[in-house]
């Protein structure tokens, strides 16, 4: 029971990475799945009770397969049967289907498709757009629960003042911007100073004096 137990917590650890896609998961499940079915042989305390859950089907149905996952196999390679026969005309449902229900053409896509693994081309702008477009379908709601922690540390109460606009900018610097030591600020800043923004520095607070212009002595004597 203890290796089940640590399977399934490497599995939930994979689940929740940042880049982790819909068929990557599903990748992962049955994998796990065979490694559990497999801990079966493997003798312990708790063999038994594996071998009941496997022969009843109990991990299989607590994680099925959704009709979304089998759409989005398609634009993955690793799926791809190997037999040039079987090939021909893989996929092209799933690929009309994700075209359609994501608004874009649907046959301009399933012959850019149909290039793509038959030909070897690269895809299209249409199929890359469902390419990227299948990889933002999100397999656990992490990436939900990062925006929350974020919105608590960036609207606390020394910064309860902030804008909508100012936290949505903030935030969307967080989720999805670079790491600080990757990050290079340089371009940014000169692009915000040769837009007419000021320095922190060159504001003095308090009343301004006004300046008064010298006067020569000469003007003082005409």
């Amino acid at each position: 029971m203890k290796d089940i137990l640590r399977e399934l917590q490497s599995l939930s650890l994979k689940l929740q990475r940042r880049e982790m896609t819909l068929v990557d998961s599903s990748v992962h499940i049955k994998q796990t799945i065979n490694v559990l079915t497999a801990m079966k042989t493997t003798g312990g305390r708790s063999t038994k009770k594996a071998e009941q859950g496997v022969s009843s089907g109990f991990f299989k149905d607590r994680l099925p397969e959704s009709s979304l996952v089998q759409t989005l196999k398609a634009l993955d390679k690793r799926f791809w049967p190997g037999e040039q026969e079987d090939l021909t005309l893989y996929g092209e449902q799933e690929v009309h289907r994700l075209a359609k229900s994501l608004g874009e053409p649907a046959g301009e896509a399933v012959g850019q498709f149909r290039d793509w693994k038959l030909q070897g081309t690269p895809p299209g702008k249409t199929l890359e757009r469902l390419c990227i477009a299948s990889r933002t379908y999100l397999p656990t709601s992490a990436e939900c629960e990062r925006g929350f922690s974020a919105v608590n540390n960036t609207d606390n109460q020394s910064r309860n003042r902030l804008r909508e606009e100012s936290l949505s900018s903030l935030l969307f610097v967080d989720l999805n911007g670079p790491p600080l030591d990757k990050f290079d600020p340089v371009p940014f800043v000169k692009s915000w100073i040769k837009a007419g923004h000021r320095l922190s520095s060159s504001w003095k607070p308090g009343r301004q004096r006004e300046e008064v212009e010298p006067r020569h002595l000469w003007s003082i004597l005409t």
